[in-house]
C-alpha cells in the first residue's frame, strides 16, 4: 500500500472500490489487483452479501428497522440529514473519511479537533466495528480474487483504526442491545433466526444453500434465501439442520480470525452466538429425527 495515501483517503478508497465501477488507478494506489467487471460486484454485493448494518444487526436480518434507525440517529447527532441508505458500508466509510479530513483541517483548534475525533471514534466503534468484520468474512467466502483482497485490506484498516482508539471495556451498543439468540421454536421461528446474523452468528448466502443441496443430494429452489432454505427443509429436515449446525460451528472459528486486536471482544460475542446456534441446531436435529 502506498505510503502517500492518508488514512481518510484510504477509507474513501475502500468505499469507492466497493462500488460497481472501481477505478484501476485507485486499485494500484492501495495495492489491490485490477478490478473485475460490474457483474462481479453484483454477484458479491447484491446477490450474495448485503453491506448494511441493519442486515447484520437487526432481529429480522433485513434492511431498515431499529438497527437502521440507530445508525440514522448517529447522522442526526452530527447535525446531518441521514442519507437514503444511512447504514450502507460505502456511506459509512465515506462519512468516516470526511470526519478524518475535518479532524486534520483544524490542527490548532484543540476543541474542534477533539469533538471531531470523538465523533469519528463513535462511528468506528458503534457503527462499523459491530458488523463490518462479519461482512468482510462473508465477502472473503464468496468473492473473487479482487474482492477477497479488498476485504483483507479493509480488515487491516479497520483493525488498525480500532487499535488506535482508547481501550474500551464495553461492547458496542448494538451488540449489548442485540436481539435474542437463536432458540428452539417453530420451524418458521427457527428459519427467521437462522437468516438473521445477529441471532445465529453466521451469514448464510445463496452459495451456501446451493452447496448444502449439493452436499446432501437435495434440490435447491431458485429464489430468495428463505424460499430456498424452506425447500431444503421440506426434503430432509434432519440432514439440513445438521448441515446448518456444522456451518454455525465453522462461523464460530471465522469470527476468531476476522476479529483481532481491539476487535477481539466483538469477535468473541459473535463466536458465542455462532456456537450457541450450533448447539440449538444440533438439538433440533434430534427432534426432527
Amino acid at each position: 500500500m502506498s505510503g502517500t495515501v492518508t488514512r481518510p483517503e484510504l477509507a474513501r478508497a475502500l468505499a469507492a472500490l466497493a462500488g460497481p465501477s472501481p477505478e484501476a488507478e485507485v486499485c494500484r494506489l492501495v495495492g489491490l489487483p485490477p478490478p473485475p467487471g460490474a457483474a462481479a460486484h453484483t454477484e458479491v454485493f447484491l446477490l450474495e452479501t448485503h453491506p448494511y448494518a441493519s442486515v447484520h444487526l437487526g432481529a429480522e436480518g433485513m434492511i431498515g428497522g431499529d438497527a437502521g434507525d440507530r445508525v440514522a440517529g448517529f447522522w442526526r447527532a452530527l447535525g446531518m440529514v441521514p442519507p437514503t441508505e444511512p447504514d450502507h458500508l460505502r456511506t459509512l466509510l465515506e462519512l468516516y473519511a470526511c470526519l478524518g479530513v475535518e479532524e486534520l483541517a483544524f490542527p490548532l483548534d484543540d476543541r474542534r479537533r477533539s469533538a471531531v475525533r470523538s465523533a469519528r471514534a463513535g462511528l468506528l466503534w458503534e457503527h462499523l466495528a459491530p458488523w463490518v468484520p462479519v461482512h468482510l468474512a462473508t465477502v472473503d467466502r464468496v468473492g473473487d480474487g479482487f474482492h477477497r483482497a479488498w476485504a483483507s485490506l479493509a480488515l487491516d484498516v479497520l483493525s488498525a483504526e480500532a487499535d488506535a482508539l482508547p481501550a474500551r471495556a464495553e461492547l458496542p451498543t448494538a451488540l449489548g442491545d442485540a436481539p435474542p439468540p437463536l432458540g428452539i421454536g417453530s420451524r418458521r421461528e427457527l428459519v427467521d433466526a437462522v437468516l438473521a446474523p445477529a441471532r445465529s452468528g453466521m451469514v448464510i448466502t445463496q452459495a451456501d444453500l446451493v452447496r448444502a443441496g449439493g452436499d446432501l443430494g437435495l434440490g435447491v429452489r431458485r429464489g430468495e434465501r428463505r424460499f430456498a432454505l424452506e425447500g431444503l427443509l421440506d426434503q430432509d429436515p434432519a440432514a439440513v439442520l445438521a448441515w446448518l449446525a456444522a456451518l454455525a460451528a465453522e462461523w464460530s472459528g471465522l469470527h476468531g480470525r476476522w476479529h483481532r486486536g481491539a476487535l477481539e471482544p466483538v469477535g468473541k460475542w459473535w463466536a458465542a452466538r455462532a456456537r450457541g446456534a450450533a448447539e440449538v441446531l444440533a438439538d433440533a436435529v434430534r427432534t426432527a429425527a
